[in-house]
C-alpha cells in the first residue's frame, strides 16, 4: 500500500492580512479530497500547487485548440504524452465525444469542451490532481461522465483535490470535505442521510453529542461547535452560519441553546445565539439598541438585547 504524501500549504498574506494560515494536507492515495472556499482562496491555491513537481494543475478556463476536432484534439495530446495514438477510440468513448469525433472544438458546447479539457489530467502521471471548479456551468450528463474519469483516476492511485465553491458539487465526488477560510483548513463531517430511529431505539442507546446538524439537500453536515459564528432564527426557520454560509438546522433555538452553552455560546436575543469567542466588540447604538461585532470571516453583526447586556457583562467579567 503506497503512503499517504503530507503536504503543508504556506499561508497567504496579502497586505499585511493573513487571508489564510499555513495548513497541512495528509493525502492518501486513490482518495478525492474536496475543498470549499472562495474564488481568491482557489486561485491562490493553484499558483501555489503549480510550483509542485509531483502535482498537475487542471484549470478551468484553460485553453483548446479550437480549429481542431475533438479526434485530432485527442491525437494531438497522445502524441504529446507519449502514447499510442491507436486509444483514440477509447478515449472518445471515456469522454462521451464519439458523436462529435468529427466536430471542431469551437462547434463543441460548452460542457463538452470542459469535459475535452480534462483529457490532459486524465494523460498526466503526476500522483497529485489539483481540478479548479470542475462541476462548474455544466450539464448533469458531463458531470456523470466527470465522475466516472475521476474513479478511473483515482483506481490508479491518484490523489484528486476538487476547489470549489461550491459546497453541493464537492458532496457528489469527494471522499473526504474541508473547508478553508481565515482561521484555516477544517474538516467538514458529511453524512448520508439516514432514516430516523423509533423512540424505543434511541432510548436504548442514548449519545452524547457534541456536533450541531444541519442539511443541505439529502447531505448532514457536522459541524463543530467553535466552528459556528452564530445561529439566527427567522418566523421559526433556524439557520447556522459559519464563515458566512448558512446551513438549515431543524433544531429548535431553545435545544440549541442547551447544547451550546457549555460551549461558550450565549443567547444575546430571542431570535440569536452567539459563539462568545467570536465576539470581537459590543456596539452601543442608543441607550437601548446594543449589536455584537463578530470577529469571523463576514464581519457579522448580531443584535444583543437590553435585558441581556447585564448578563453578558457577567459572563465576560466587565
Amino acid at each position: 500500500m503506497e503512503q499517504n504524501i503530507d503536504i503543508q500549504v504556506e499561508p497567504y498574506i496579502e497586505a499585511g492580512n493573513v487571508i489564510y494560515p499555513s495548513f497541512q494536507l495528509s493525502l492518501q492515495p486513490g482518495t478525492i479530497i474536496g475543498i470549499y472556499t472562495d474564488i481568491s482562496k482557489i486561485h491562490t491555491l493553484m499558483r501555489w500547487f503549480m510550483n509542485r513537481h509531483d502535482t498537475y494543475t487542471h484549470f478551468r478556463e484553460s485553453a483548446l485548440y479550437e480549429r481542431l476536432t475533438a479526434r485530432e484534439y485527442i491525437q494531438f495530446l497522445l502524441r504529446l504524452f507519449n502514447r499510442p495514438t491507436n486509444e483514440t477510440e477509447n478515449l472518445l468513448k471515456l469522454f462521451s465525444l464519439t458523436e462529435q469525433k468529427n466536430t471542431r472544438i469551437s462547434r463543441l458546447s460548452h460542457s463538452e469542451k470542459q469535459r475535452l479539457k480534462l483529457l490532459n489530467t486524465y494523460l498526466h502521471q503526476a500522483p497529485i490532481q489539483i481540478l479548479e471548479e470542475p462541476f462548474q456551468n455544466i450539464d448533469e450528463f458531463s458531470k456523470q461522465n466527470i465522475q466516472q474519469l475521476l474513479n478511473s483516476q483515482i483506481k490508479q492511485q491518484k490523489t484528486i483535490i476538487l476547489l470549489s465553491t461550491n459546497l453541493e458539487d464537492l458532496m457528489i465526488m469527494s471522499t473526504a470535505i474541508h473547508r478553508l477560510d481565515g482561521a484555516g483548513l477544517h474538516a467538514l463531517d458529511v453524512k448520508e442521510d439516514e432514516i430516523e430511529q423509533s423512540p424505543q431505539q434511541i432510548e436504548s442507546a442514548p449519545i452524547r453529542i457534541d456536533k450541531i446538524p444541519t442539511k443541505k439537500n439529502d447531505k448532514i453536515i457536522l459541524f463543530n461547535p467553535p466552528e459556528i459564528d452564530y445561529i439566527e432564527s427567522v418566523e421559526g426557520d433556524v439557520s447556522i452560519y459559519v464563515a458566512g454560509e448558512a446551513y438549515p438546522c431543524t433544531l429548535s433555538l431553545n435545544e440549541l441553546e442547551q447544547k451550546l452553552t457549555p460551549f461558550g455560546f450565549f443567547r444575546s436575543h430571542r431570535s440569536y445565539i452567539v459563539n462568545l469567542q467570536k465576539v470581537r466588540e459590543i456596539i452601543t447604538w442608543t441607550r437601548n439598541s446594543y449589536s455584537l461585532a463578530l470577529n469571523s470571516t463576514e464581519k457579522a453583526v448580531v443584535p444583543l438585547s437590553k435585558n441581556k447586556l447585564a448578563d453578558l457583562k457577567e459572563i465576560l467579567g466587565i
